[in-house]
């Protein structure tokens, strides 16, 4: 093959691999508007589909992907466990000052931020029967507002915002609510807080063990 054959070729390889690039973060993006992961299988499927992409190339070329997400657009993917194999979730590069918008409803990004709170001020996960009464009693959801308890149950356990798990056995059991790795990942927990103080009219570092976590960003 000549020089000139070979230079053609390995051109054309990197033409095809940067448009795989382009459409695996085009595709990425188009998925995360729902805040559901991302099955890896998923974007095997659609890069084959539409660049031809081999399944041995698709490590790689997420893998850059996910540079372009850091550089250009301030976001990046994070690996999460999944049933079905491997996922992804789209997050924010850096700390976040604030809550990202993961709800267009803003009654239920109220309701999420609040469970939040409750829990990280729990100190570990809290019973599904006393997540209810805490609502209810901060006026924030009704008890016959099964709508309300659906989008936490299923919608922010499904975004990954929440975990809702059962623990225990027989009459002991019970389901309760945790932190969901999205939640881990982009929440910072000094904006819960300040949420908190404002509430009570407190300085955030009135709850002094939680102040520390929060500022130690662990």
């Amino acid at each position: 093959m000549s020089q000139r054959r070979q230079n053609r070729t390995v051109g054309e390889d990197i033409s095809v691999a940067e448009n795989a690039i382009k459409e695996c973060v085009r595709y990425i993006f188009y998925r995360e508007g729902s805040k559901i992961p991302i099955k890896r299988s998923e974007i095997l499927k659609h890069l084959q589909n539409v660049c031809e992409t081999p399944s041995n190339q698709v490590n790689t070329v997420i893998a850059e992907a996910n540079k372009v997400l850091k550089t250009v657009y301030g976001y990046k993917l994070v690996q999460v466990d999944g049933k079905s194999g491997v996922q992804y979730i789209v997050v924010l590069n850096k700390e976040s000052q604030s809550l990202p918008s993961a709800c267009t409803d803003p009654e239920q990004r109220r309701l999420l931020v609040a469970v939040l709170i409750h829990i990280y001020m729990s100190g570990g996960p809290v019973k599904e029967d006393d997540m209810w009464k805490f609502l209810a009693e901060a006026g924030l959801l009704e008890e016959t507002d099964y709508a309300g308890r659906k989008a936490l149950i299923s919608t922010m356990t499904k975004q990954m915002y929440l975990l809702y798990t059962k623990v225990g056995d027989g009459e002991l059991a019970r389901n309760v609510f945790e932190w969901g790795q999205r939640a881990i990942e982009e929440v910072p927990k000094i904006f819960l807080l300040n949420k908190l103080a404002q509430a009570f009219n407190k300085d955030p570092d009135y709850w002094c063990e939680q102040y520390k976590e929060a500022t130690n960003g662990t």
